[in-house]
């Protein structure tokens, strides 16, 4: 792909730092840079399929040693950077079990990691393994320029991409070249890509949505990207919004959070220094997808030349590449309304035309099956259910992996007879899937089944909550036979007096929107619920801690 797109010579990727300045790079310059860091890591003793883990922030680097890695024959497997000190052991944890899980030759980190040493996070067993940028990207040596390059195929793996564990330690997914590029082929007809669109992205390189649907795709395409820093888009994001005109955006990618972030945190003074008419898809993945604040951000933005047809809702997963379904252009946006009852307790999809939000729930359907995808709806036995049926979301593609790198176990429970088995629930209807929960997360209460993110919302929208910091999960009763509803906070405030009246506003609010209160409500500092670093929540780790009281709890702190 890179080289294809060398013939077209231009500045392809643009990456915008800390203050929103631009830099863009140019496809000759990647090629060589790449080729140098590839011949580099060869004279260092890299071997092909030798794994090398990249721990790097949103830059030109990380593109040149992806793609150095790739020519050099070996594996990329791209990590976060630590997020915050509150969580660091864990993250610690989780590092050196990929370190070991891959079994990596090399590990290239940012420079300022050399601050903390060659000893932490179990690096002990990589010997001279830690390299830093600088040290691959120095000019190269006469005799270094002749170093051939190893010829790949399609079935060599490509990337190891690391699921985010929720209580266990991650799980490697190996993709190959095969993979990734039927994943793109398909990504790019779903939504109608052409050479002439631009996209934007603050989404981390280390994270599948950033790395395959922004930067492999847009290469493979041939179009062009611009990524902005995660942190600078949380810093700042009306820059993000503001972009999109200043550069004439077609393209945007986010989670939902980045839409709901846009509506709270940009004041209607800025509103006139947006542009958004040239915007014409605004995908969303990547986490449960809100009716409301797809509403709430047409509404916001409508005057800054927003498109009524902006969102293209999308479903994947890190073990199909990335892309399973995408709506139809035609029809980007569907939204449905169905009983709660019948939801909850016969799992059955019926449709509900009340406005009582305790009777109803709205769901946004992620479209129909990318080409090249097959989707179905199965029970507990493997059998496929009929549309409107709730189960398990299966996804057969050649996009799938062939599994999680030397763990046969959890491969063999996650792919059964060539269908990946996402751990998801939802149904299909009109020929269009709509995801309703995961199957470990769905909350049992009094033969109901009770979707934790519909709670989630409700408490959110309390004030007093901080946004993004809530989680809703299930322990066992054992006194009543049944599960009780409990619902963890992040307060948005340490005022003693707003605290204690927290948790009885936050039952109000849910007994009000939903017809169901919280058995018990946890009201916690900031940063205590517990989040993978792409930002999705642990619900089932943030149960665990509850359990077995790690979490900071402010109402006994201030009593």
């Amino acid at each position: 792909m890179l080289h294809l797109r060398a013939r077209k010579e231009d500045h392809f990727l643009v990456f915008m730092d800390m203050q929103n300045n631009p830099h863009p790079i140019g496809v000759a310059d990647t090629v060589a840079r790449c080729q140098q860091v590839a011949r580099r890591l060869i004279a260092r003793g890299l071997a092909k399929d030798d794994k090398v883990v990249l721990m790097l922030p949103t830059c030109p680097e990380f593109v040149y040693l992806f793609f150095g890695t790739l020519m050099a024959g070996g594996v990329p497997v791209p990590v976060s950077q630590p997020a915050h000190a509150s969580h660091l052991d864990k993250y610690l944890e989780g590092l050196t079990h990929i370190l070991r899980d891959c079994e990596a030759r090399f590990f290239i980190a940012y420079d300022k990691l050399a601050d903390l040493g060659h000893g932490w996070a179990g690096l002990d067993h990589l010997r001279d393994g830690l390299i830093f940028p600088r040290e691959l990207l120095a000019p190269l040596l006469a005799d270094d320029d002749r170093i051939p390059l190893p010829e790949l195929n399609a079935e060599d793996a490509a990337l190891i991409q690391y699921t985010s564990g929720t209580t266990g330690l991650p799980k490697g997914v190996v993709l190959s070249h095969a993979n990734i590029l039927h994943n793109l082929h398909a990504i790019g007809l779903a939504s109608a890509v052409v050479p002439d669109d631009l996209g934007i992205s603050w989404l981390p390189l280390y994270h599948d949505m950033g790395l395959i649907g922004g930067l492999l795709t847009a290469i493979y395409w041939q179009s062009r990207m611009i990524f902005m820093r995660p942190e600078a888009f949380i810093f700042n994001p009306h820059w993000y919004l503001h972009n999109i005109g200043r550069f004439g955006v077609t393209v945007g990618v986010s989670p939902n959070f980045g839409y709901h972030y846009c509506v709270t945190r940009i004041g209607d003074e800025a509103l006139d220094s947006i542009d958004l008419s040239s915007w014409r898809l605004a995908l969303n993945g990547a986490e449960p997808i809100d009716r409301l604040t797809l509403q709430k951000f047409r509404e916001k933005f409508r005057r800054c030349g927003l498109r009524e047809d902006i969102f293209l809702p999308v479903y994947g997963m890190a073990e199909n590449s990335l892309a399973a379904t995408f709506p139809s252009l035609a029809a980007p946006t569907v939204v449905r309304r169905f009983d709660r009852r019948m939801l909850e307790e016969r799992h059955l999809a019926v449709d509900a035309t009340s406005d009582d939000p305790r009777q109803v729930i709205d769901l946004v359907s992620v479209g129909y099956p990318v080409p090249g995808q097959q989707v179905r709806i199965a029970e507990k036995n493997g059998a496929t259910l009929m549309e409107r049926q709730v189960g398990q979301i299966l996804v057969k593609s050649p996009s799938l992996t062939c599994g999680y790198y030397k763990n046969p176990q959890a491969t063999q429970k996650t792919i059964q007879q060539g269908w990946l088995h996402t751990g998801d629930l939802g149904f299909i209807l009109d020929g269009q899937l709509f995801i309703s929960g995961r199957i470990k997360e769905i909350i049992i209460k009094r033969g109901k089944n009770i979707y934790p993110y519909d709670v989630e919302r409700v408490a959110a929208a309390v004030p007093g909550v901080r946004l993004g910091g809530c989680a809703a999960f299930a322990v066992p009763n054992e006194q009543s036979g049944t599960e009780d509803l409990v619902l963890v906070c992040e307060a948005a405030s340490k005022d003693p007096a707003l605290l204690a009246q927290l948790p009885k506003a936050i039952a109000n609010a849910s007994l009000e929107r939903l017809g169901l209160a919280p058995d018990r409500v946890r009201i916690v500092a900031k940063g205590n619920v517990p989040k993978t670093t792409s930002g999705k929540l642990q619900r089932l780790l943030c149960k665990r801690m509850y359990l077995q009281g790690e979490l900071r709890d402010l109402l006994a702190e201030s009593a």
